[in-house]
């Protein structure tokens, strides 16, 4: 299976993590399998129990949905699935970044740049490690054309 999209339901802006891209549960279900990547639905339900209350089905119908949409890894052991993050937490972070500006610098180009720069310019840390960034980003574009 080629790299699904990460932004597959959608952006939402008022969430935090993985949280912009699935619902509260998929999260929590990611969160933990970002921690320990192996579990079976038991496992997971086991764990998600000492915080909620959820039904086995759940767990097993989420992961089962998150196996189709690509987000998660699974193997068969003996009886049981076991699943895992199809990404690291950078890669799934860095896709969603990647597949949320693309279209964005695509389209509107000089208007994203400079709101992001903009944006950026408000916290001097970030705005130092963006300079840094771009310094490294030429480096290595100019020693690739030698």
């Amino acid at each position: 299976m080629r790299n699904p999209k990460i932004t597959l339901l959608g952006f939402n802006t008022g969430a935090s993590g993985a949280g912009h891209v699935l619902g509260e549960l998929q999260t929590s279900f990611m969160e933990l399998l970002w921690r320990e990547p192996g579990l079976t639905v038991n496992q997971v339900e086991e764990r998600v129990k000492r915080r909620r209350d959820i039904a086995h089905t759940t767990v097993q119908t989420t992961l089962d949905r998150m196996h189709r949409k690509g987000y998660l890894m699974r193997d068969k052991r003996g009886k049981a699935f076991v699943y895992s993050p199809r990404y690291t937490r950078d890669e799934f972070e860095r896709g969603m970044a990647q597949e949320v500006l693309r279209p964005l610098l695509k389209q509107f180009t000089e208007t994203a740049m400079s709101t992001f720069v903009e944006l950026v310019g408000t916290d001097e840390a970030a705005f130092k490690r963006l300079e840094i960034m771009l310094r490294k980003k030429r480096l290595e574009q100019d020693s690739s054309t030698k």
